[in-house]
């Protein structure tokens, strides 16, 4: 796990920008004689500051502990809520549209008929659809709001606060009935546990989120947060381990776990110090993207004919070759977003799987 730098956020920006031209050059100027130099230059411009991006990346300096410091009773007032990942954003935005964009490429300057127009509104509908569910999935809405109010009631000048000591990071995988008869659901849980004593506090947070914390605070000191007010929020409670270094790990836990804390250890907050955020990462697996840079490669030489030839190509192996690009482009994304993304994690850090059945199916 290494750190994001200067070099790592502007060769990734450059390659997405440079993928974002070529895909809109192809309705921005729809109508341009072949062979389309300009969406191939944009493309190349993006291939090598992607393999610039990557060798940054691979380059950058490792992820370590954070630098430790004494205890103190002023407690951090201002804490540093979560923040979208643009990169990754922008990134999901460009392979929702890639399929729409090999679609007007198929059409030529010529508009390709009426099956290629409805073939192009029914692109737009599943799109739209794609980008909704997405957000749906991945919103942080309610986690935010939770966690708005423990940063709030930090602001204003108390929280319940206790020691703790920051432990390892949890992968569990829970079993549960599944929507389809003699079907099982499986999702997975991450959380660094935080020590008390002998008790057990689980801080749930991203699993990007949780291997960074785990990387900065193992066996390291600090307050554990939780919101003044607690009677107020519903199910799972927003929570913050704030070590002695001043970096901090925003989550949710299970608010049996922390019930004895809320009763007793109201402590005052500091308007004048705050935390901050546990250094952001660079983003190249080689698991992720290894995966992604082929899919976007093979999707390149496969509409190459179509960007050299143009009308010259007949307009079946067009569409045929398109739609072979788009599927590639896409595949090759999502596999290395799933499995991908999955063993890149696991291989950051030393986790504790623990398997959990639903006593329903057990």
């Amino acid at each position: 796990m290494r750190r994001s730098t200067i070099t790592t956020r502007v060769l990734g920006g450059s390659a997405l920008a440079c993928v974002a031209v070529a895909l809109s050059l192809v309705f921005v100027r729809y109508d341009a004689p072949a062979p389309r130099t300009d969406i191939l230059a944009a493309l190349g411009l993006a291939a090598v500051a992607a393999a610039g991006w990557a060798f940054a990346c691979r380059t950058a300096p490792a992820l370590g502990p954070a630098p430790e410091a004494a205890s103190s009773s002023a407690l951090p007032g201002r804490l540093p809520l979560p923040r979208w990942d643009l990169g990754t954003v922008i990134g999901f935005l460009l392979l929702a549209l890639t399929p729409y964009s090999a679609h007007r490429l198929a059409q030529g300057p010529g508009g390709g008929g009426v099956f290629l127009g409805l073939v192009g509104l029914l692109l737009i509908v599943v799109t739209v659809k794609a980008m909704l569910f997405a957000r749906k999935q991945t919103s942080m809405k309610q986690r935010l709001l939770k966690l708005k109010v423990l940063a709030e009631d930090a602001a204003h000048g108390e929280v319940y606060a206790v020691r703790v000591q920051a432990g390892e990071p949890v992968r569990m995988r829970l079993s549960e009935r599944g929507d389809k008869p003699g079907a099982v659901d499986v999702s997975y849980w991450h959380w660094i546990v935080l020590r008390e004593g002998a008790h057990e506090i689980r801080l749930a947070a991203p699993r990007e989120d949780v291997a960074r914390a785990a990387v900065r605070f193992g066996g390291q000191e600090g307050w554990l947060y939780l919101p003044k007010r607690w009677k107020l929020i519903d199910d799972e409670l927003p929570t913050a381990f704030v070590a002695d270094g001043g970096e901090a790990l925003l989550g949710l836990t299970d608010p049996d776990e922390v019930r004895a804390y809320l009763v007793k250890d109201l402590r005052t907050t500091s308007s004048d110090r705050s935390a901050r955020r546990v250094p952001s990462t660079a983003k190249f697996r080689m698991p992720v993207h290894l995966s992604t840079f082929g899919g976007a490669l093979l999707a390149t030489l496969l509409a190459l004919p179509v960007l050299l030839l143009g009308n010259d190509l007949p307009t079946a192996a067009a569409w045929f070759l398109c739609a072979l690009a788009a599927g590639s482009a896409v595949t090759g994304a999502l596999r290395g977003a799933g499995d991908g993304a999955t063993r890149a994690v696991m291989s950051d850090v030393k986790w504790t799987e623990r398997d959990e059945t639903d006593p329903s199916i057990a």
